[in-house]
């Protein structure tokens, strides 16, 4: 007989639910799917329930009650740690580290945590991007007073307010792109450039939020698919009889999409600051550090030493950086060629970039149009 299986994921998430729905597929399952649960829902008699367990107090009690009687039940998230529940969740510790060499590998020495709240999920993010570094923490719900926490003008004043005090360049990491979108609105506001300034890496990946702002935001990708389908095998297992894990099954990140939000290195010297910006506005042509040099008005030695002494490596390795970054972005350009990104990134060809790509990732171009999002 089909197992019947209630999937309520609030908020609703496409990829979760597709996970779900692959496994299901696999097993002919029979799904019933909504978003809320205020109540036992008459029509549904099941075997077994793939939830997220958040703060709603209706739809948690009615889930322990239906665990009580008997019927499995995995949570997707750990917003509610204590409430004893087999659990398949994302690795927001390893989010957070993620983040952090993401800042680290661009130079960032000023690192700031944002969100609007704060909750267990947002705890062991926090834990992982701190680590191995010091980073402030800007929480709206710990700073204002609840009655003002709305007030969009308070809020836009609490976040100019941090901003102008931080130390530039700064790299921060929001809880998720309502947040990520949210800081970026503040920095726009106040004359803060993003990414120059200010760079912003978000949660979730959400590409419709991602891609419709000002300036594309750079996201970790939470894997958020792969979830789904192991919360939907694990219930599988439960449903037939087996023992629920002592520990939650923990589901890697995917990477990190990059978008232009994040795509800077972070400099402290202005002298490198102008090169750095001479590389990207000049990046399909053909590139060398006395040219740039020249172009700055300073001799080469001078501007190498400063490469070294601030990025620690030189000139010719930005321009190979730059390059091999610019091409990982087109590559995920589907109706890009290789010939065209080979002369928007001043390769000579097709041929070279590839040669240079395989050379710095270890796959070859198509390949990596392939593969997740690193």
């Amino acid at each position: 007989m089909n197992k019947k299986v209630l999937v309520m994921v609030s908020p609703f998430s496409a990829a979760r639910v597709a996970g779900v729905a692959r496994y299901a597929r696999e097993h002919s399952w029979h799904l019933m799917i909504q978003d809320r649960l205020g109540h036992r829902p008459l029509a549904w008699n099941g075997d077994g329930i793939i939830a997220t367990l958040r703060s709603d107090a209706q739809t948690v009690s009615t889930i322990c009650q239906m665990m009580r009687h008997g019927i499995p039940v995995v949570d997707l998230t750990v917003c509610r740690p204590e409430i004893r529940v087999p659990r398949v969740v994302s690795d927001h510790v390893g989010i957070g580290r993620l983040a952090a060499k993401h800042f680290a590998d661009r130079n960032f020495r000023n690192t700031v945590w944002f969100s609007m709240c704060w909750g267990n999920v947002h705890a062991l993010r926090y834990a992982g991007f701190t680590e191995t570094n010091h980073a402030e923490r800007w929480v709206a719900e710990e700073s204002l007073p609840k009655t003002r926490r709305n007030d969009w003008n308070v809020f836009m004043s609490w976040i100019a307010e941090n901003l102008a005090k931080a130390p530039k360049p700064l790299a921060a990491l929001a809880y998720d792109e309502t947040d990520a979108s949210r800081l970026l609105d503040a920095a726009e506001r106040i004359g803060i450039s993003v990414p120059e300034e200010l760079a912003i890496l978000s949660v979730g990946n959400d590409v419709i939020i991602c891609e419709n702002q000002s300036v594309p935001l750079s996201s970790i990708d939470q894997n958020l698919e792969e979830g789904g389908y192991e919360a939907a095998a694990l219930l599988g297992r439960l449903m037939d009889g087996g023992k629920p894990p002592d520990k939650p099954v923990i589901v890697p990140a995917g990477g990190i999409c990059l978008r232009r939000s994040t795509d800077v290195i972070a400099s402290h010297d202005r002298d490198v600051r102008r090169a750095l910006d001479y590389i990207t506005g000049h990046i399909s042509m053909p590139l060398g550090a006395a040219q740039i040099a020249l172009a700055l008005g300073m001799s080469r030695n001078t501007l190498d030493k400063k490469f070294k002494a601030d990025l620690g490596r030189s000139i010719g390795s930005e321009i190979k950086r730059q390059r091999i970054a610019k091409v990982k972005l087109l590559l995920k350009t589907d109706c890009v060629s290789t010939v065209e990104i080979a002369r928007q990134t001043g390769f000579c060809n097709a041929s070279h970039m590839a040669n240079a790509f395989r050379a710095a990732t270890g796959l070859t171009p198509r390949a990596w149009r392939k593969a997740p999002a690193t």
